[in-house]
């Protein structure tokens, strides 16, 4: 019994570790998502327009895009709002 106990503790370890290893890997990679962009026309209603771009979370480039007043930049949309401005998507 004691030589089940020193084996099966070590692997209930390492099983820990490579499933929490894996949930914080999916975790990380999650917040790289492709939106769809939001111009914001104040004078609107809805205040947030939908383009048909697709944008990233993530990157250095802001996302513009064209919906109707020439070329705009393009926010994430949060209820009725659009405040987080989104980055061009790059393709690999």
């Amino acid at each position: 019994m004691k030589n089940l106990k020193t084996l099966l503790l070590p692997a209930i370890m390492v099983l820990a570790g490579a499933g929490s290893a894996y949930a914080t890997h999916l975790t990380k990679d999650d917040s790289k998502v492709t939106r769809t962009g939001y111009a914001f026309h104040p004078g609107e209603t809805p205040k947030c327009v939908q383009s048909s771009k697709l944008c990233d979370t993530n990157g250095s480039v802001i996302c513009t895009g064209n919906v109707g007043m020439g070329s705009e930049t393009l926010y994430d949309i949060n209820g009725t709002s659009c405040p987080n401005v989104l980055k061009e998507r790059i393709v690999k």
